[in-house]
């Protein structure tokens, strides 16, 4: 029943984003009353306390998780701006608040971004996995703050190459102020 709320929580979310995020709205999306939600969280911090972890799964298999052998920081940059594309809603409720959620969610994304990172020739180490997070993250993220607001219509070809041209040139940015 849990993982059925969490469903309902979460395509709710979708739907509206946190705007209305209640439990009796949730318990609409279930066909049910509010009882269910009560007998399986505490509150309603405890569900957007686990709906934020059901979330980080659902982001982490679906942007973060590399699933080929080539799988690289180009692709899950073009996995994210995709996301936005997809469930522009969600994404806007859950990567452009300024509330608990969305500052945890975007540590996330740069946590797997920089471990991503780690395989990276050109990164020696954290600090320049740092330094050039600090220039590819602004444009990676814009361009998909963009395309959930509906102002970019890519579709999947053109996401790839926007994710490719941002990451090479900030690549070649990075690569120019270590040199300078």
């Amino acid at each position: 029943m849990k993982e059925h709320i969490l469903d309902a929580a979460l395509e709710l979310m979708k739907d509206e984003g946190f705007e209305n995020f209640t439990a009796r709205r949730i318990a609409e999306y279930l066909n049910a009353s509010t009882q269910p939600i009560y007998k399986e969280f505490q509150n309603m911090d405890d569900l957007r306390e686990n709906l934020l972890e059901y979330v980080k799964e659902i982001i982490h298999e679906n942007i973060f998780k590399v699933t080929t052998d080539n799988g690289n920081l180009i692709d899950v940059c073009a996995n994210y701006i995709r996301f936005a594309k997809e469930e522009g809603t969600l994404f806007c409720a859950l990567f452009m608040g300024r509330d608990r959620p969305a500052r945890t969610l975007h540590e996330c994304a740069l946590n797997s971004l920089n471990d991503l990172m780690k395989q990276m020739n050109e990164l020696d180490d954290y600090e320049e996995r740092k330094a050039f997070l600090d220039i590819v993250w602004p444009s990676i993220h814009g361009t998909a703050v963009l395309t959930a607001q509906g102002q970019f219509d890519f579709d999947d070809k053109t996401i790839d190459e926007k994710a490719h041209h941002i990451v090479t040139h900030s690549l070649a940015v990075w690569k120019e102020s270590k040199v300078a």
